[in-house]
């Protein structure tokens, strides 16, 4: 049975293998992940073969989500999954980095957001798409207005595209979710980096 399946043409396994192992919703690793049901990963199981030759498929089509998880989550899922299949990834889904508030007007990285992209940038050399995930854009940049700082917008964007660029030299588009579409010098500032932005109230999705 299994040598009739690779006597099929390379085009017809292939839709084979996206039907057994593409998900159109992004794979919520900890959620419960109840992708789980859809998907048929026994597949990359089943033969070296097979295994080879569907791997990266699973692994560069699909969009990983790694929102709501914490850093030591995120690093344990790339190194349980090997540099080689975490340098198929292309596409993922953060959370929008975290900042501390410090005195007098200066604010940096929060220790967590910067481990959770030191992570990323050592595991997925292939990222193309990073979706990012941001509270209320009102409120960081109202936060930011408090420290009386004039540049602080301007410190955090900076601070901020340095570690989306720092992940991947083949990262090609960066989106930023926002939950509301209320203008913001914050909002006017991500667009000035080249991000896309992306407006809803409800849970954002691609």
């Amino acid at each position: 049975m299994l040598a009739n399946f690779l006597d099929l043409p390379g085009e017809l396994r292939n839709r084979i293998y996206e039907l057994c192992l593409l998900h159109k919703e992004p794979l919520a690793l900890w959620t419960g992940f109840n992708q789980r049901h859809e998907l048929s990963p026994g597949l990359l199981r089943a033969n070296k073969t097979l295994h080879h030759e569907a791997i990266s498929l699973f692994y560069a089509q699909n969009r990983f989500d790694f929102t709501i998880a914490t850093p030591k989550r995120i690093a344990l899922f790339l190194q349980t999954i090997g540099r080689k299949n975490a340098g198929y990834i292309q596409h993922l889904y953060v959370d929008f980095p975290k900042f501390c508030y410090q005195e007098p007007g200066d604010v940096t990285v929060s220790d967590d957001s910067i481990s959770i992209f030191s992570s990323i940038q050592g595991s997925c050399a292939n990222l193309s798409t990073l979706t990012a995930f941001a509270d209320s854009t009102l409120t960081i940049e109202f936060t930011l207005n408090g420290l009386d700082n004039p540049e602080s917008i301007s410190k955090v964007l900076k601070l901020v595209d340095t570690l989306f660029r720092a992940i991947s030299p083949l990262l090609k588009r960066i989106i930023v979710g926002v939950y509301n579409n209320d203008p913001s010098n914050f909002i006017t500032g991500m667009e000035n980096r080249g991000w896309t932005i992306k407006a809803t109230r409800v849970q954002f999705s691609l």
